[in-house]
């Protein structure tokens, strides 16, 4: 609601806002009424965020409060391999309002004649993650390519680093900052809670516990890496729960497919990376469950954040084993800021050093594979097999060999 007043003043915005609290209304409302209408002399607004899926997210909004007024509204999905760069050029040309994720925007500026000349406002939705390192080249290929004076830029999102405000105003004309209640909080509405599970079987046991208790779906579910996104599906899924899994190795359609039956209720319970992180709006998700420790704040607020949207109540449990337990305190800060009640104990813990925190980060704490079979139970069947195995080549070994009558014949 603040921003909108900024925006359509033409006064360029920081905002820092809980999950769930409308920042897409924020920024597409003010646009929409800006631009008026349809007109044919290029993309006048462009939209960029991390992940296609919520790239697809914003279109879908964006269309739904543009009816009446025809807008012509492109989500730059994967690209032509036309080497017609004059009539590329021309269809982009047609659109008023771009949305993209960095990498493919920057593929269609260098290589297929797509012009920000004409955009008047550049938005930057996640914006802390598209100035991190792995998105900030691009970001700095984009702005190059806005060449407008006049151009309004806007970022958004739940958390902003001071880091990434200082870097932000690099390239911001005075911009506003907004915050709206505690900066890098989760939302009121989520009730959270820690779970010691001790090692990375309990965490198996866990939610096999909950699944016996009764599951409210639909429930997500947040590990730290494809492969042990597919482990746990392969546990899941032979227990009969209605569960799938969506990560960056699925395909567009399977992905698609895939949010498309969680949002209508066919899938009940969904195993997600961090693609499905941010900003992506599931209504009604009544559970969400940290599997694996996240590697930041930044990570746990929007992965919790998936629950308790719009004002709903939504519940959040984060699994934690003697290997997080250097990290936990940073988790328990946002807790007791978001107005949780967290034990005394946690309180006093030691808040965990700079190096630590950039360690974590970079990489996640290593972990077992997860398998219901006890590491002794593996062991001996693997030996099994092993002994199978030499057995069968023995067999074909001498099976190989010529018979004695045979070289007697020979000779």
């Amino acid at each position: 609601m603040q921003s909108i007043p900024i925006m359509l003043h033409h006064r360029e915005i920081m905002g820092c806002a809980p999950t769930g609290s409308g920042k897409t209304l924020a920024y597409v409302l003010p646009i929409l009424h800006d631009l008026k209408g349809p007109a044919k002399e290029g993309i006048r607004a462009a939209i960029i965020c991390p992940t296609r899926e919520l790239a697809t997210q914003i279109f879908r909004e964006m269309k739904k409060l543009s009816k009446g007024k025809p807008f012509k509204i492109c989500v730059l999905t994967k690209l032509s391999n036309s080497s017609d760069n004059e009539q590329i050029s021309a269809s982009f040309a047609s659109f008023d309002i771009l949305i993209s994720t960095p990498l493919r925007l920057v593929h269609a500026i260098q290589h297929q004649g797509l012009k920000l000349d004409k955009v008047k406002h550049l938005v930057l939705d996640e914006a802390d993650k598209l100035l991190e390192l792995g998105f900030l080249e691009q970001i700095d290929e984009v702005l190059a390519s806005c060449k407008d004076e006049g151009v309004y830029k806007s970022l958004f999102s739940a958390t902003i680093p001071s880091g990434v405000e200082a870097l932000a105003k690099t390239f911001m004309k005075d911009p506003i900052r907004v915050v709206i209640g505690q900066k890098n909080a989760a939302t009121e509405t989520i009730t959270q809670k820690l779970l010691y599970v001790g090692q990375e079987e309990g965490k198996l046991i866990a939610i096999r516990q909950l699944v016996q208790q009764g599951l409210k779906p639909p429930v997500l579910i947040f590990v730290q890496s494809i492969e042990r996104a597919k482990e746990l599906f392969h546990e899941l899924v032979y227990d009969g729960i209605n569960v799938d899994v969506i990560h960056s190795d699925r395909t567009k359609l399977q992905r698609d497919t895939i949010v498309q039956n969680f949002r209508s209720g066919k899938i009940w319970v969904l195993i997600a990376t961090e693609l499905m992180a941010r900003g992506i709006d599931f209504k009604g998700v009544n559970l969400v469950i940290n599997y694996d420790f996240p590697q930041s704040v930044a990570s746990y607020i929007h992965r919790i954040g998936r629950t308790g949207r719009a004002g709903r109540g939504g519940e959040a449990v984060t699994y934690f084993t003697k290997e997080d337990a250097p990290y936990l305190k940073s988790v328990v800060n946002v807790m007791r800021d978001s107005g949780c009640d967290v034990p005394e104990w946690m309180l006093t813990m030691k808040n965990p050093s700079k190096n630590v925190k950039k360690n974590l980060k970079r990489k996640p704490v290593d972990r077992d594979a997860i398998k219901t079979v006890s590491k002794f139970d593996e062991k001996k069947a693997k030996k099994k097999r092993e002994m199978v195995e030499a057995s069968k080549k023995r067999k074909q070994r001498n099976e190989s060999k010529p018979k004695a009558s045979d070289e007697a014949t020979d000779t």
